[in-house]
């Protein structure tokens, strides 16, 4: 049976230390993750403690205020996730400590802005499969071409998170069977998920080098590897992400967008959608098996994935073409 990683409790040192400790220690109780969070209260405790009296420690607007305040060239919806941050901290303290503001969501006028990943065409992502089998190894690490190509090429048939990836062990993959078992996610949530024959073939390949470079290895190791056997980080992988791009002649930066290595689950949702249309399925019925697949705890979080692209536009008007075109004539509607 396997173990759940116990996740990191951060050390507070503020006057509201030991109150934010059990505001992390609630949430992760109500089955939050808070990863990404406990890193921002950590900045958040950092923030109160030069900030707040420590003989009467007490968040009042003015210190919402300074905490949420523009910084740099920053965006809005960066403003917006601290004032996020601190209006759950504010409405977990005034519980206890009425005198604690609590600010409105859109304080200051601060909200979010949509956001819309940058996806990459079709024949991008030929391009980007193609430069994955060329990464540059390097003397220290000469397995790393085809450890982090295999990584990257599985996150985009895969549309995995960048971190299930990188925590898969040499049990949660099945190449054989053709399964991955992504084991304690987001949300708490385990999954198992399929991959196509060739992807699983890869897999098979990348494991039989690092067997043949590290000898052989227990069920827990870490299947994506480095050559001294410990797991690559996430800032491996995106230095590596960002080679292929290059080799593959694809700007980072297009119509006011980056390309980010998450962006590539959004390109897999993208990418199935359009494999739909081209097949002519019941988009209906397939959609939810979409959100079971990414791991989304419903349709509407996988909905935020989906956006409509050159492909896709191309797609649709072949498609009411083939159904509808005999309506239409040269000279008009007949």
């Amino acid at each position: 049976m396997s173990t759940v990683t116990p996740l990191p409790v951060p050390t507070f040192s503020s006057p509201l230390a030991e109150a934010l400790s059990r505001f992390l220690a609630f949430k992760r109780a109500a089955g939050c993750r808070y990863m990404d969070e406990a890193r921002a209260l950590r900045l958040l405790d950092k923030f109160l403690t030069t900030t707040l009296d420590a003989d009467d420690p007490v968040i009042t607007l003015d210190v919402v205020r300074r905490y949420v305040a523009r910084r740099g060239t920053e965006s809005e919806t960066t403003r917006a996730h601290r004032l996020s941050l601190i209006r759950q901290v504010c409405r977990f303290l005034a519980l206890e400590q009425p005198r604690t503001a609590v600010p409105a969501p859109r304080f200051l006028a601060i909200s979010r802005r949509p956001f819309v990943a940058r996806v990459m065409s079709q024949e991008e992502g030929r391009r980007f499969l193609a430069a994955c089998e060329h990464l540059v190894t390097r003397s220290w690490s000469p397995i790393r071409d085809i450890v982090l190509g295999t990584a990257l090429v599985l996150l985009y048939f895969t549309g995995l998170r960048t971190g299930e990836v990188l925590r898969l062990t040499i049990a949660d993959v099945d190449p054989v069977g053709g399964v991955l078992r992504v084991r304690d996610t987001k949300f708490g949530k385990s999954r198992l998920v399929p991959v196509a024959s060739d992807v699983a073939a890869r897999l098979d390949r990348c494991r039989t080098t690092i067997e043949r470079h590290l000898g052989s290895r227990t069920q827990d190791a870490p299947f994506f590897s480095t050559a001294a056997g410990r797991p690559y980080s996430h800032t491996a992988l995106s230095t590596a992400f960002h080679q292929v791009l290059a080799r593959a002649d694809i700007p980072r930066h297009s119509a006011g967008r980056s390309l980010r290595l998450h962006d590539l689950r959004h390109g897999f949702a993208v990418l199935r959608l359009l494999v739909w249309y081209q097949q002519e399925v019941d988009l209906g019925a397939r959609l939810p098996a979409l959100a079971t697949y990414l791991g989304h705890v419903g349709l509407a979080s996988s909905q935020r994935y989906l956006q409509l692209t050159a492909d896709m536009v191309g797609e649709i008007a072949s498609r009411h073409e083939r159904r509808f075109g005999y309506l239409i004539s040269e000279g008009g509607p007949s």
